[in-house]
């Protein structure tokens, strides 16, 4: 086989390589979103206070978060399939096992630490580092906005599955059946990927052979630490973490308000369908006009899309939220992912990648635990809403500052 017939085919296996990602981050960050459809059900069958049930996904969250470095370390190291693997395993029984929640300690157990490694072996930080690896700059956008699509989709179909098991089985036995379509799903399509990342300096093949290396190309993660852009983009994606965790509020905030949960799952399978169009419309528009730019204008869509839920009492600002709050969110990962192989290449994406989700967790899970806090102490969200509204305000200030054409290797001379 010549050199040629090689590089088409790895070309090729980029799209089964983006194809095994999408099925991995849809059934594994699909299923972790369905909380939200349990969540009043959990708390009405133990008796216990919705700041309760937060704190545990809180440290779910922060657990999870504190693991990505390390993890992504793994990935740069010794190649990502085995951590797929293991994890999607760990996952599938970790949420079964959900079913037998009779305490808090053994909820804590289960969801606070066991699926919390699982869901670091897994993470969409991971999936994006793999599928950046394998596709060139010209169409690294796209692929990774196809990519951030699979977490909405997921969401979308998974919460609909949720809520009819729910009505159908309760929520125990409807853990039972989520973990086990984990398991025959996810595990079986791991093994399209190869042991390692072999293709990552295939990623370089066409276009972007022509395209210099940035100024500021890591060889080591610790390098990056130390510059401008990389605390520019993971500052701003930390309140990307606090506002997308209080979407896991929106069906209770929703009920709250005298939706049936039915018509609040639907709504937020609303804003599961937006995030697709926004992932993929994010993904193709950063190609072309810059992922910083991107960046900042979905913090700033979304800060309206709070506002709206602040100010506006209408049954109908939940639907507007949904399409605003929908095309912003994946828009960020996307960006982050992109913006961050080309600034700092690729020799520890994992680990830089791990580093801006445990910022994001760490915002996530503070943000997520306060909501349910604030709550229970004052009957509203109105005050968490109003502070993702002001952080989100700054975030997209930062964003529009980074200083991408100095520094991306997109604009670097060749």
């Amino acid at each position: 086989m010549t050199q040629a017939e090689q590089e088409q085919g790895r070309a090729g296996y980029r799209w089964v390589i983006l194809a095994a990602v999408f099925v991995i981050t849809f059934m594994t960050m699909g299923t972790r979103s369905t909380l939200g459809v349990f969540f009043k059900a959990i708390i009405e069958d133990l008796n216990w206070s919705r700041g309760t049930l937060s704190m545990i996904v809180a440290i779910n969250v922060w657990l999870n978060g504190f693991l990505q470095p390390f993890i992504g370390y793994v990935m740069d190291r010794y190649g990502v399939k085995w951590l797929f693997l293991s994890s999607a395993v760990v996952f599938g029984a970790g949420i079964g096992l959900m079913s037998w929640t009779q305490s808090v300690g053994y909820l804590l157990v289960i969801y606070g630490a066991v699926l919390s490694l699982a869901m670091a072996g897994t993470s969409i930080s991971l999936g994006n580092a793999l599928v950046a690896q394998w596709f060139p700059a010209h169409r690294r956008g796209l692929a990774l906005g196809i990519n951030n699509s699979a977490m909405a989709v997921g969401q979308f179909c998974m919460v609909w599955i949720s809520a009819q098991l729910l009505e159908a089985a309760g929520w125990r036995t409807s853990h039972i059946y989520l973990g086990l379509a984990v398991l025959v799903i996810t595990v079986p399509v791991v093994c399209l990927i190869p042991r390692r990342q072999k293709q990552a300096e295939g990623a370089s093949t066409g276009r972007q052979q022509s395209i210099a290396r940035g100024p500021l190309e890591a060889e080591r993660w610790s390098d990056a630490v130390r510059s401008a852009p990389l605390w520019q983009i993971n500052g701003s994606y930390v309140v990307c973490g606090m506002t997308v965790a209080l979407f896991t509020h929106f069906i209770p905030f929703a009920t709250d308000r005298g939706l049936a949960t039915d018509k609040a799952a639907f709504i937020f399978g609303m804003l599961s369908v937006f995030a697709v169009i926004g992932a993929l419309l994010s993904g193709a528009i950063s190609d072309r006009l810059g992922r910083k730019n991107v960046m900042g204008l979905a913090y700033a869509v979304r800060g309206v899309a709070f506002a709206l839920l602040l100010f506006w009492r209408h049954d109908l600002a939940l639907y507007v939220f949904a399409v605003l709050a929908g095309l912003s969110w994946l828009a960020t990962p996307t960006s982050v992912a992109a913006l961050t192989s080309e600034v700092y290449g690729m020799r520890a994406l994992g680990t830089l990648n791990g580093i801006a989700l445990l910022l994001h967790q760490i915002g996530y899970g503070i943000s997520v635990w306060l909501a349910g806090a604030l709550h229970d102490a004052t009957g509203s969200y109105d005050i968490s809403f109003g502070l993702a509204l002001v952080a989100l305000i700054g975030a997209s200030f930062v964003s529009f500052g980074i200083a991408e054409r100095r520094y991306s290797s997109r604009y670097a001379a060749v």
